[in-house]
C-alpha cells in the first residue's frame, strides 16, 4: 500500500470538512404533510370548504366561526414509511415508523349579539420527516473516493481533512498555486452499500380568531409559531469484494472503507394563514385560504467519520477519536400556498373538492453563507409550480351518528420534468362515531405511493425508490 504524500505542516493544520446543503433542504422544510384531523384525512384532505371543527385552525381558520359549542380536540397519528430500492439491478427493502401526537387544542365561541366570534389555540403537527433507505450493489463505473479526491483533476479542497486522503485512499500528485491534484486509482468496480434513516417533524403552536363578517360570510386568521427537528443518519460503505485493487495491479491493496454521517437540525420560525368561507345555503359552502411564507431558522450540526481497511491488515480512522463536527445556521423562506374548496350536501351525502397552488420556485435560502445563497438560482431552475387536487365523499348513516368517508389526493412532483410516477398519490378512508352528541371519535387511514430516487454522490451511483406510506390517525373531540 502506498502512503499519503507528506505535505507542509501549514497544510496539515488547515481543517476542511465536507458539508453541504442542497435545494432539497429548502423543499423539506417548505413541504406540508397530510395535516391534522381524522375527518379531513378521511376526505382526502379536501377540507378548505368544510372546516367546521377545531382542525379549521390548520385548513381554513374562517371555518372556526361556524362553531356553536366549545371543542377540545386530541389526535394521535401513526406513520409507516416503506422503501423498495433498486441499485444496479439489486433490490432491497427498508422501513421505519413514527407514532406522534397529531394535535391537541381548544376552540371557544364567545357570546355575541349577532354573528359569531371564535377563538382557538393548540399544538398541531404539520409534517413528519420519517424516511428510510437501504441499498447494495456492484458499481462498475464509479467510486465515492473520486468525489473526495478526483484522480488527476484540480480541486480546491485542502488535503488536510479530505476524507480520502486521510484514510490513505488517495495521494497528492502535485500542488498548483491555487489547487491540488490527487492521485487516486480507486475509480470503479466496487460494491457499494448504505442505509439512511430520517426522523423528526415540523410543528405549529397556533392561535386563531374567526368571526362572521356578514351573514353567512366567515373570516379568520391563524398565527403559527413553528418548531421542529430533523435527524438524518447515513452509513455508507465501499468494498473490493472481487479483489481488483491489489498490489499486483495497483499501488493500493484496498479492501473496504466506511463513512458514518449525521445531520441533527433544530427548526424555529413563524407563519400565518388567512381564510374566507361563504355558506351559500344550508347545503353548499365555498372556502378560500392563503398561507403566508414560513420564515424558518435552521441550525444544523453535521458529523462525519470514516474508516479504511487494507488487505495487509492496515487500518485507519479519521478523525481518530470523535467524529468531526461542523455547525451551520441559515434561514429558509417557503412559498405562498393558495387553496380553495367546495362542499355540497345531497341527502345523506357530502361531497368535497379542493385545489392547492404553490410556486416552488419562490423558495429561498436567506441569511446564509455565500455558497448556500447561490443555490437560490438552482431552485429557480429545477423546481416548478404545482396544483394539488383533492376530493372526498362522506355518507352519514341516518339516525345512528355514524359516518363513512373515502377520499383521494393527487400531489404533483415539485421537480421539473419528473415522470407521472413521481407524483404523490393518497387513497384515504375513514369512520366517525358520535356519542350522545358530546364526544366524536374519528378514525382515518391513508395509503400513499410514489416513486423517487437518491444519489450517493452523483448520478453514477443512483438508487431508484418505490415508496409507500401507511398513515393511521385518530381524533377525539369533546364538545361542551
Amino acid at each position: 500500500m502506498k502512503h499519503k504524500t507528506i505535505i507542509s505542516l501549514f497544510l496539515l493544520i488547515i481543517s476542511c470538512t465536507t458539508f453541504s446543503q442542497f435545494p432539497e433542504d429548502a423543499l423539506r422544510y417548505s413541504t406540508l404533510g397530510t395535516g391534522i384531523g381524522a375527518r379531513a384525512l378521511g376526505l382526502g384532505t379536501a377540507y378548505t370548504g368544510i372546516s367546521n371543527d377545531y382542525s379549521a385552525i390548520y385548513w381554513n381558520p374562517a371555518g372556526l366561526a361556524q362553531l356553536k359549542n366549545s371543542e377540545f380536540s386530541l389526535g394521535l397519528t401513526h406513520l409507516s414509511f416503506n422503501d423498495k430500492s433498486t441499485f444496479f439491478q439489486n433490490d432491497k427493502s427498508f422501513s421505519t415508523s413514527s407514532t406522534k401526537l397529531n394535535n391537541f387544542g381548544v376552540a371557544y365561541p364567545f357570546p355575541t349579539v349577532r354573528g359569531s366570534l371564535v377563538f382557538a389555540a393548540g399544538y398541531n403537527r404539520i409534517n413528519d420527516f420519517a424516511g428510510a433507505l437501504s441499498f447494495s450493489g456492484f458499481n462498475p463505473i464509479s467510486s465515492i473516493i473520486q468525489y473526495y479526491a478526483p484522480d488527476g483533476a484540480a480541486t480546491e479542497k485542502n488535503p488536510a481533512g479530505n476524507l480520502a486522503w486521510e484514510l490513505y485512499l488517495a495521494n497528492i500528485d502535485s500542488v498548483g498555486p491555487y489547487s491540488y491534484f490527487f492521485n487516486s486509482k480507486i475509480k470503479e468496480s466496487v460494491t457499494q452499500a448504505g442505509k439512511i434513516l430520517e426522523n423528526g417533524g415540523l410543528n405549529n403552536w397556533s392561535i386563531a380568531l374567526a368571526f362572521e363578517g356578514a351573514k353567512n360570510l366567515f373570516l379568520g386568521g391563524t398565527i403559527n409559531l413553528n418548531t421542529g427537528s430533523y435527524f438524518w443518519q447515513r452509513n455508507y460503505s465501499e468494498k473490493d469484494l472481487n479483489n481488483i485493487y491489489d498490489t499486483s495491479k495497483y499501488p493500493f491493496d484496498f479492501h473496504s472503507f466506511y463513512i458514518d454521517q449525521t445531520i441533527d437540525a433544530t427548526i424555529s420560525g413563524f407563519s400565518a394563514k388567512f381564510g374566507l368561507l361563504y355558506k351559500i345555503n344550508n347545503f353548499t359552502r365555498f372556502g378560500l385560504s392563503i398561507k403566508t411564507p414560513s420564515w424558518l431558522t435552521i441550525e444544523e450540526t453535521f458529523t462525519s467519520q470514516g474508516e479504511s481497511f487494507f488487505d495487509n491488515g492496515d487500518y485507519f480512522k479519521y478523525p481518530a477519536n470523535k467524529p468531526s463536527r461542523n455547525k451551520t445556521k441559515y434561514d429558509v423562506v417557503s412559498p405562498f400556498v393558495f387553496a380553495g374548496g367546495f362542499s355540497y350536501i345531497l341527502n345523506d351525502f357530502l361531497f368535497a373538492a379542493d385545489f392547492e397552488y404553490t410556486d416552488w420556485t419562490q423558495m429561498e435560502f436567506q441569511n446564509a453563507p455565500e455558497y448556500l445563497m447561490a443555490l437560490n438560482t438552482d431552485i429557480k431552475e429545477i423546481f416548478q409550480p404545482t396544483l394539488n387536487l383533492k376530493a372526498g365523499i362522506e355518507y352519514e348513516f341516518p339516525g345512528i351518528g355514524t359516518r363513512a368517508r373515502v377520499g383521494f389526493a393527487y400531489l404533483p412532483s415539485q421537480y421539473k420534468d419528473d415522470p407521472a410516477s413521481f407524483d404523490k398519490k393518497f387513497i384515504t378512508t375513514g369512520l366517525s362515531f358520535l356519542i350522545q352528541d358530546v364526544v366524536a371519535i374519528d378514525l382515518a387511514y391513508a395509503y400513499g405511493f410514489w416513486n423517487s430516487f437518491r444519489v450517493n454522490y452523483d448520478r453514477t451511483s443512483r438508487v431508484d425508490e418505490k415508496i409507500s406510506t401507511h398513515n393511521i390517525l385518530t381524533t377525539i373531540t369533546y364538545r361542551f
